[in-house]
């Protein structure tokens, strides 16, 4: 954690947060990514409905996925 210049508090948070919003092979869902954006939403007091399209596009990472046989979750 000193590499990160975070202390024990903050790491734990962070770490609390993650395991919410990815899979168990570190990679993050499409209901991963909302949650993030609802959280993101809540700290910069945006009302608006937000799609994930508006934030990221995932068509690379699915091209990928498929090309090496992963499923994604």
């Amino acid at each position: 954690m000193e590499w990160l210049k975070i202390d024990r508090e903050v790491a734990t948070a962070n770490y609390e947060y993650l395991s919410k919003a990815i899979n168990d092979d570190a990679s993050l869902p499409e209901k991963g990514f909302q949650l993030v954006i609802e959280e993101a939403k809540q700290a910069g007091k945006v009302v608006r409905e937000i799609s994930l399209s508006e934030v990221a596009d995932l068509s690379i990472l699915k091209d990928a996925q498929k090309e090496l046989g992963i499923t994604a979750k």
